[in-house]
């Protein structure tokens, strides 16, 4: 796990469509990752839970539970230049049988699971490829498209024991009891995040961003400072601090969007702070990260 990857990854999106977040949409979307993870087989190592699943964990004791997630974000390491060397993603092709996926783009990827829709999406950060999509080594299905974005949560990935629920184990009635998947670091996890936030501009990033940077189980914004400093440090080869700057320095405002966007979905999560205070939170909260992590 010290090995540094050279270009980042092959980026996958499991996500349950048209439902909004919420704690019951965490649970369908764990479930939707433990299955994969089953059907991945020997090859369950070879991806990090970067998403929407990893606050929870990251942040167990935060004053209000997190908003939940409606989709599973996992990063594969390619570690190739071109698209034609290195890995191999042959297992993919059975996963997605397996799991009755089908696909009209070969990159993103459909099923049903307990009347829920999944859905799988194949994405790619790979500097040097001018393509709109990349073929994954091996694989006969499936393509990756391209995205900018999380390769630092690559790096010492955290071991994590999710359990195999009885709405899983109906449809694989010879799956262990638990099964053990690498998640994103801290550090990790943030540098993704706050590469999502800037470039997808979507509110949930901004708000998983914050939250994890206050309420984090390591102390809260000076110590995820730190971490994510620890990780420019082992990822240095793909990784730059600019977009965390960026994100963090845009908190930094209690009466700007990012703020607002962060107190706004506290409170519809059922924080009882006023949105004053929860915005004033998070600029105090982004200062003291940018102000530790300048000092590192």
């Amino acid at each position: 796990m010290g090995v540094t990857p050279k270009r980042p990854s092959i980026f996958a999106r499991l996500s349950l469509d048209f439902e909004a977040r919420s704690r019951a949409a965490r649970a369908r979307a764990e479930d939707a990752l433990v299955r994969f993870a089953l059907l991945a087989g020997d090859n369950v190592g070879e991806f990090v839970v970067i998403g929407g699943l990893n606050p929870d964990f990251l942040a167990p004791s935060a004053p209000t539970p997190h908003q939940g997630t409606t989709d599973v974000d996992l990063l594969f390491a390619l570690g190739f230049e071109t698209d034609t060397s290195g890995g191999d993603f042959s297992w993919l092709d059975e996963a997605l049988v397996q799991g009755g996926f089908s696909s009209s783009n070969r990159w993103r990827w459909d099923a049903i699971v307990d009347d829920a829709r999944v859905r799988l999406e194949f994405l790619c950060d790979v500097w040097d490829h001018t393509a709109d999509s990349v073929a994954l080594p091996g694989s006969r299905l499936a393509v990756a498209s391209k995205l900018a974005g999380p390769a630092p949560a690559l790096i010492n990935p955290v071991r994590r024991s999710l359990t195999v629920s009885d709405a899983v184990r109906r449809q694989l009635p010879a799956a262990p009891t638990t099964v053990s998947l690498r998640f994103a670091n801290l550090g990790g996890y943030l540098l993704a995040k706050a590469a999502a936030a800037r470039s997808r501009m979507l509110p949930k990033d901004k708000y998983d961003l914050m939250y994890v940077v206050l309420y984090n189980e390591l102390g809260g914004a000076r110590a995820a400072a730190y971490e994510v400093s620890r990780q420019l440090a082992v990822a240095s080869e793909f990784a730059t601090p600019d977009d965390i700057v960026a994100a963090m320095t845009k908190f930094t405002d209690p009466r700007g969007a990012w703020a607002g966007i962060f107190a706004d979905t506290m409170i519809a999560s059922g924080d009882a702070e006023s949105a004053e205070s929860l915005r004033t939170d998070a600029a105090f909260g982004a200062r003291a990260f940018l102000e530790a992590l300048n000092a590192v």
